[in-house]
């Protein structure tokens, strides 16, 4: 790679010499990648998601750079003043100064020269992203005619016209939630089986025919073994006030089953409003339960659900919470060209909260017919969220600085140090070191055995009231 890189003809991007010299390692990761697709496969794709993929890749090698770049920067800054070329350099300062290519082969030549570890860190992204993206398109070459089926009326997609990788945090070897746009439509790719996605929307197909109202919007999901395609789902506003009350009492819908299925993880970026439809579009911790919550009250376990701010609104789980303070996203309604505000509607919350524990839990059948459907959720593996994905974040972060990447054995230690802080047991701790030293956020799937009893038929009043204080903000 450092060879090719050394013969790489630099293109200058815009005005900035990091997205240049992250821009050479993105053409190798990009040439390589189509020098090993099929030929059917690499005719797919369009000019415009070759540029897609190559921004991903630079943004991406961007990102683990920047700092040791602007060390490098900093020290040739103070180089020229220590030979009093600073004075002479200032005065050109206020002309547009052009980037040399020469000059930027040099710097990338030079920083991975005084930063082995960012040399190592360069090579093993681009090897991962590349069979990301190849592992990505070779499937949707196998599935493409089932996706036709399912999402497409039966019409075969034959160009991808864009792909936009990178929608998810990494895991797993750098593999991320990819949105594939087609000449027919749009489907979302994830890098797991899809089958906590599929669950949800089965349950919402049987909380339509329990008679919940207004209906709920369930997802097309297409499971494989190791990774799932997903109907995409766009933002749109609300036409009416009364769209807006249906979008809440449907939202009041979705926050009812996800407390009774006991998901996490129901935060803002993980839902969509598609008019008067608030689509979870990520619902991979189902049945997240353990012995702790099982001591815990029925508010706490309500509050898990990530829909609600809690009672502490300034920590992230208020922040990222879909009903919290915001005052733009993908998960606001818009009515009139602005957010529906959530604390004008809790009485339409709660009216869907108390239809759909009618719809789930309010005759004997349903309660025994739910209760089914939980014992095959726990009956396999299931994700297991031990941290933040904003706590791993920042670890990474820190293990990016330009002192770590001098060596490998640093950058371990520190990453170490970090997850020591609160360790979970040795195996968690191994694992999560062994992520985010390969610049993956950490994903567990574990199996629990503890079963906490059925919810009763009419929704605890503790909770109604949680939701009502929730929304005083």
């Amino acid at each position: 790679m450092l060879a090719d890189l050394a013969i790489t003809q630099v293109r200058i991007i815009g005005a900035s010499e990091l997205a240049t010299i992250c821009d050479m390692g993105a053409r190798h990761a990009l040439g390589f990648l189509e020098s090993t697709l099929p030929a059917e496969l690499a005719e797919c794709l369009s000019l415009r998601a070759k540029q897609s993929l190559r921004t991903d890749i630079r943004r991406q090698l961007s990102r683990i750079t920047r700092a040791a770049y602007k060390l490098e920067a900093r020290s040739h800054e103070l180089a020229l003043q220590a030979l009093g070329l600073a004075a002479r350099a200032n005065r050109r300062v206020e002309l547009p100064q052009p980037i040399e290519p020469a000059r930027m082969q040099q710097r990338l030549s030079s920083m991975l020269q005084r930063f082995p570890e960012l040399a190592h860190l360069w090579l093993h992204l681009i090897s991962q992203w590349q069979r990301h993206i190849r592992e990505v398109l070779v499937r949707f070459g196998t599935d493409r005619r089932e996706l036709a089926g399912l999402l497409f009326a039966d019409e075969l997609p034959a160009k991808i016209t864009d792909i936009r990788p990178s929608l998810s945090e990494p895991h797993h070897g750098g593999r991320t939630v990819t949105h594939l746009v087609l000449d027919t439509g749009s489907v979302i790719y994830k890098p797991r089986t899809g089958d906590s996605e599929w669950e949800w929307n089965d349950l919402m197909r049987w909380m339509n025919k329990q008679s919940f109202k207004p209906a709920l919007r369930p997802v097309e999901v297409l499971r494989r073994k190791s990774y799932c395609w997903m109907e995409y789902i766009e933002a749109a506003r609300c036409k009416d006030k009364a769209a807006a009350r249906r979008f809440f009492e449907r939202l009041g819908g979705l926050i009812a089953a996800a407390h009774v299925l006991k998901a996490v993880d129901c935060h803002r970026e993980n839902l969509i409003a598609s008019g008067e439809w608030p689509i979870l579009v990520d619902a991979d911790a189902l049945w997240h339960v353990s012995p702790l919550t099982k001591t815990q009250s029925v508010t706490n376990v309500f509050y898990r659900t990530g829909f609600f701010p809690n009672r502490r609104r300034q920590s992230l789980q208020s922040r990222s919470s879909v009903l919290g303070p915001a005052a733009a996203g993908f998960h606001l309604p818009h009515l009139n060209g602005k957010p529906a505000r959530p604390h004008l509607f809790a009485r339409e919350i709660v009216n869907g909260f108390e239809a759909a524990w009618l719809a789930l839990l309010g005759t004997a059948a349903r309660r025994a017919s739910l209760q089914r459907r939980l014992r095959r959720i726990r009956s396999g593996p299931r994700r297991w969220i031990y941290r933040a994905t904003a706590t791993y974040a920042a670890i990474l972060q820190e293990s990016l600085q330009p002192a770590l990447l001098r060596s490998a054995t640093e950058r371990a230690a520190l990453i170490r140090q970090r997850c020591e802080s609160q360790a979970f047991s040795p195996a968690v701790l191994e694992a999560e070191v062994a992520s985010l030293l390969k610049l993956d956020i950490p994903y567990f799937i574990r199996r629990t055995n503890e079963w906490l009893p059925p919810d009763k038929a009419t929704p605890p009043s503790e909770v109604i009231e949680a939701i009502y204080e929730a929304l005083l903000w």
